[in-house]
């Protein structure tokens, strides 16, 4: 058996143990005999003393008339007692609940009374005369229930309390004792007597409800502690209990306070006529059989459900606590859960669709709201406030109506831009007012204008590929085939030491121009894809600027070129690599060599400024300066004849070896004047 169903069926034991040890108490509570007599009782009592009394005196005047008491009253009157008395000695002459023994002026007569009964044994034992009983009121009584001329004639109105009523005088006999007893087991033959036994009256309340309230107290507890110590984790998966889990706090607890009330309220009354025996009274009555196991059944029944409600509610209690304040109140409470959907319905608002079809809702919305706030207004306030009121609402409505109109048309703009955005069509995105939407607008467009910077730059890129692929197989394609036909040559066997060894030079000069260009091309991709070696040193850049000027001064007279510096007295230090930063230069002096001007002068000026310095070099080009801000990418030569030798990565070297150390290279021109510019962070 499942954990689970273990406990339901421990829980369900407890409750019929339960109920079956609070109903084995009910014989030893106590049920003292009542003391006071039910009315309908006494009033038949009274009618029997003194159908008692004109048995033995039949000429006993018991009642006397004023003299203007009229004839017919009297006789109305009198025909109403002599009736009263006549079947109230039928009743208790011939039932045979009622047990008597009746001394009339020391004339004795009985009925089956045994002078041994005991108290205890019976429902009521009483002696009663004329001062025991309150005569006047039971016999008015009797005479009101018997005597509607009577009451007509006193207009409805009676006196009671011992004063005396109008038009008759009564008189009680003074030497009529009658004790009497009526058994706790009543016989059911002859319910006459029965029938005039109120026992509601008799209940001893207290003492029933101080019972029923201290087991209920001790139930509870016991059921409350069980399921309190059992394992949620049980309880949860349990039949019924499952069930309540998600209720919502409010609703529930409604439910379970009312619940409970009714059953113990319901189980209290129960217990109390049971005890009392008035629900066996009743059974008995209508002879039902098996009465007595009927009011044992009912009772453990009654009990045993209302305990294991007890426990259902304990557990939802339970419940209440096994998960966090916040996820309780938003998602198990009806004031979170209307929080949690007007919260919802709010952020549905703000992220409308402004479609046509929140012009329906409006109009929808505005009208019951108009409808509503008229009919309000029309209970409360005169015409002429009514139709100001009204008259308010259709304008805030119709104001309302163009401004959700004019917003729609505003989206509706911004709805084509993104449209044409999405289609490529940059020409139809302008700037334009559109109110509410205008940062959304303005973003638009900038974004418009990024996507046309990527689409140009993906252009150019795209054309750069094309032109990296010709050019690298064409400066592949050079020396290969010189190497080729060379190692041809050298194949003839005919041919002289002298040219072997001139063929041997110039394929000595391919082989060493193919592996510069496949170096010069692997740095560059390794510069830009970041994955390079670098090894920073503390550098002088001033002698550092001297030393490479030094080193390439030859490069420059070759072509008559005259270099000019310009560099500060002060040392400025650098951290570079070495190696790389003097690949830089070294590539831009080589770049000047081939494309300068001959006979004219290259200047080289070093800056300090600030948290950074600044190196420039210029020169005059020998061709007009015609080339694109490209030339710094991978295989764009300035000569695009190719007349010169290069493989078209001296400037994307330098870019690239000079980014990679957190610097910045640029090309300036200005008509043949040609301009680079370094700058490196001392740190």
């Amino acid at each position: 058996m499942k954990k689970k169903n273990i406990f339901l069926t421990i829980l369900c034991a407890l409750c019929i143990i339960s109920s079956c040890i609070v109903t084995s108490f009910y014989p030893n509570v106590s049920t003292a005999t009542p003391t006071k007599l039910p009315e309908t009782l006494e009033q038949n009592l009274t009618a029997f003393i003194l159908a008692k009394k004109l048995e033995q005196d039949p000429k006993y005047e018991y009642i006397t008339f004023e003299k203007d008491t009229p004839e017919d009253i009297q006789k109305d009157i009198k025909k109403g007692l002599n009736s009263s008395l006549t079947s109230a000695k039928n009743i208790f002459e011939n039932d045979p609940n009622f047990f008597y023994t009746c001394d009339v002026n020391n004339k004795i007569t009985s009925k089956q009374f045994n002078v041994n009964v005991k108290k205890k044994d019976t429902k009521y034992y009483d002696t009663l005369d004329s001062n025991t009983l309150n005569v006047t009121d039971n016999i008015v009584n009797l005479i009101n229930y018997n005597s509607e001329k009577y009451y007509e004639y006193c207009d409805g109105t009676y006196y009671c309390d011992g004063e005396p009523f109008p038009g008759y005088t009564l008189h009680m006999p003074s030497d009529v004792v009658l004790t009497f007893y009526i058994p706790a087991v009543l016989n059911y033959d002859n319910t006459s007597l029965i029938d005039l036994l109120d026992l509601d009256l008799d209940l001893d309340a207290d003492q029933y409800t101080y019972f029923f309230v201290t087991s209920f107290l001790i139930c509870s507890a016991i059921i409350a502690l069980y399921v309190f110590l059992n394992k949620y984790a049980y309880e949860k998966e349990a039949y019924i209990f499952r069930h309540v889990n998600n209720w919502l706090f409010e609703p529930a607890f409604l439910l379970f306070l009312t619940i409970d009330t009714l059953l113990a309220s319901g189980t209290c009354i129960l217990t109390t006529y049971s005890i009392e025996g008035t629900f066996l009274h009743i059974l008995n009555r209508y002879h039902i059989e098996l009465s007595q196991p009927i009011v044992y059944g009912a009772n453990i029944l009654a009990w045993s459900i209302t305990l294991f409600f007890i426990g259902l509610s304990v557990y939802w209690l339970k419940c209440q606590f096994t998960t966090s304040i916040k996820d309780w109140f938003f998602h198990r409470t009806l004031i979170g859960n209307f929080i949690l959907y007007f919260s919802n319905k709010v952020e549905q608002i703000i992220s409308t669709d402004l479609s046509d079809k929140i012009l329906k809702k409006y109009i929808i919305f505005s009208t019951c709201l108009i409808l509503i706030l008229a009919f309000i207004s029309l209970l409360n306030i005169p015409f002429f406030s009514f139709f100001v009121v009204v008259t308010a609402l259709i304008g805030i409505s119709v104001v309302g109506y163009k401004k959700i109109k004019n917003v729609q048309s505003q989206y509706q703009d911004i709805l084509h831009m993104t449209e044409d955005l999405s289609s490529g069509n940059f020409e139809n995105i302008k700037p334009a007012n559109s109110g509410l939407f205008q940062s959304l607008n303005n973003n638009i467009y900038q974004i418009k204008d990024g996507f046309e910077q990527a689409v140009k730059e993906q252009v150019q890129s795209q054309n750069l590929k094309t032109e990296l692929i010709s050019n690298v197989s064409h400066d592949l394609k050079t020396p290969l085939t010189g190497i080729k036909n060379y190692v041809e040559l050298l194949n003839d066997p005919s041919i002289s030491e002298e040219d072997k060894k001139s063929y041997l030079e110039r394929l000595n000069q391919y082989t060493d121009r193919l592996s510069i260009l496949i170096t010069d091309l692997f740095e560059v991709s390794k510069a830009n894809s970041g994955n390079i070696d670098l090894e920073y040193s503390d550098i002088n850049i001033i002698e550092f600027m001297e030393q490479v000027c030094a080193e390439n001064e030859e490069l420059l007279k070759a072509k008559n070129l005259q270099l000019v510096t310009n560099l500060p007295e002060k040392e400025i230090h650098v951290c570079l690599d070495g190696n790389k930063t003097y690949r830089i230069f070294e590539n831009l002096f080589t770049n000047i060599s081939k494309y300068a001007l001959e006979n004219t002068r290259v200047f080289l000026d070093v800056k300090d400024i600030g948290n950074s310095v600044m190196i420039t070099m210029k020169n005059t080009s020998k061709a007009p300066l015609d080339f694109d801000s490209d030339i710094t990418e991978r295989f764009v030569r300035g000569d695009k004849s190719r007349h010169e030798a290069g493989s078209g990565l001296g400037l994307a070297i330098v870019k690239s070896f000079t980014e990679v150390q957190n610097g910045t290279f640029m090309i300036e021109t200005d008509g043949d004047l040609f301009k680079s510019i370094l700058s490196f962070h001392k740190s």
